[in-house]
């Protein structure tokens, strides 16, 4: 166990995803093919991330190792009818969670190492308007590269009040390898970490099962390095190419909580239902603050720079089913519907995020001491149609985009 949870650690250290937001809501497979609508089902190790407190109605020692592709393309076209694509990557992101209920104690114990946050676009090769210094004076104006690489670790107690219902509460920490915020002219890059944590409630009966989560926000105080880059020779600045200041900035996670359901029609059948409340108005501004350099004075020309966000807050939906057309086939199927935070007056390319419509499938199988699950989703992103840009107007114009996602894992009982 200890060597699956090192290597899961170093593969999430080389990992990021694009995701609505910069959330990454498909941390396990069986949630992924419902849509992610498992709040109210949490009957998988997976529970440790989704409802903890349904881990006291699981048996024994189970292990759960696996991750996703993701897949993710944007394409820009400016107001003359000009199109740029965003640099395609593809993204793996894997996880890894431990579960354990005491045979003779109405207690559980669970541990979820992944990463709910993360975020890489880059436009830097694209030829795009606004990846380009336009202005001496604005370089910060210009985008390029942007990345939060962060993982999590989270254990959790649960405990079961009696035969329907337990509880549990979890501490929540966030380590940011790398947060990027690049323009042609600059590259900011620092690290940092954060600490919240979590609490659940779960309600199981035969037919009917309901459960509900909160995670707190987490602030990250991250530190790093602006140096000069080759595109200050555009604007006459060659000299300050390799120079550097040290620069500070934080942010802070968004407060979620997620209610769901789950029912059987008939008894080969799963029906699931979630809401996720989101509260992205954490997320109102990023401030750089630079030390004293060359590259302070004659670049960034300030000691400090705010860059508007004002995100609000935002409610999403899933629909999740199952069928088990044998005792141990499953086929699922689910759909969510996830809107957009971001604001037009502030849109960045950054997060070129609109309203998200996610469309899964998914099947597992059991073995005698464990389980597959495979799943595949698609997101689409309805059409940024962009004119709100006053300030950096070369952001204006048509994005479009969409997520291909591949995820699978397997589960150990013991």
């Amino acid at each position: 166990m200890r060597h699956l949870l090192i290597t899961v650690m170093i593969l999430l250290l080389s990992s990021t995803a694009f995701a609505s937001g910069f959330s990454v809501k498909d941390q396990g497979t069986k949630a992924m093919s419902l849509a992610n609508a498992f709040t109210g089902v949490a009957d998988d190790t997976t529970a440790a991330w989704y409802n903890p407190a349904a881990l006291v109605f699981q048996e024994g020692l189970s292990i759960t190792g696996g991750g996703q592709v993701v897949i993710p393309t944007v394409n820009y076209t400016d107001l003359n009818g000009k199109a740029y694509s965003m640099d395609k990557k593809t993204h793996i992101i894997p996880f890894a969670y431990v579960s354990y209920k005491m045979e003779d104690a109405p207690v559980a114990f669970g541990l979820a190492v992944n990463a709910p946050f993360g975020l890489s676009t880059d436009w830097t090769n694209s030829g795009a308007p606004f990846s380009k210094i336009l202005n001496p004076g604005v370089v910060e104006k210009s985008l390029t590269f942007s990345e939060i690489k962060m993982i999590s670790v989270n254990p959790t107690v649960a405990y079961q009040i009696n035969e329907n219902f337990s509880v549990a509460a979890g501490v929540m920490y966030f380590d940011a390898t790398n947060i990027a915020f690049d323009n042609a002219g600059v590259s900011q890059h620092g690290t940092g970490n954060g600490w919240g944590g979590n609490a659940a409630i779960f309600y199981k009966s035969d037919s009917f099962n309901a459960g509900l989560t909160y995670r707190s926000r987490v602030k990250v105080d991250v530190s790093g390095t602006a140096t000069g880059l080759a595109g200050l020779t555009s604007i006459g600045a060659g000299a300050l190419i390799g120079k550097t200041s040290t620069v500070n900035t934080s942010f802070t996670t968004p407060d979620m909580v997620s209610g769901g359901i789950s029912f059987h029609p008939i008894e080969s059948v799963l029906v699931s239902a979630q809401v996720d409340w989101v509260n992205w108005k954490t997320f109102d501004k990023l401030v750089f603050n630079y030390g004293p350099s060359a590259l302070t004075t004659n670049v960034i020309r300030a000691s400090s720079k705010t860059v508007p966000e004002n995100w609000r807050a935002t409610t999403s939906f899933a629909l999740g089913t199952e069928w088990t057309f044998q005792k141990d086939m499953h086929l699922r199927a689910g759909y969510s519907f996830d809107p957009s935070p971001v604001n037009n007056v502030d849109f960045s390319p950054r997060t070129a995020d609109k309203n998200r419509h996610f469309f899964t499938i998914g099947y597992g199988q059991d073995f005698s001491a464990g389980t597959l699950n495979l799943a595949y989703g698609y997101i689409f992103m309805k059409n940024i149609n962009q004119t709100a840009s006053v300030a950096a107007r070369q952001r204006n114009g048509t994005y479009k985009g969409n997520i291909h996602i591949f995820a699978a894992d397997y589960t150990l009982r013991f």
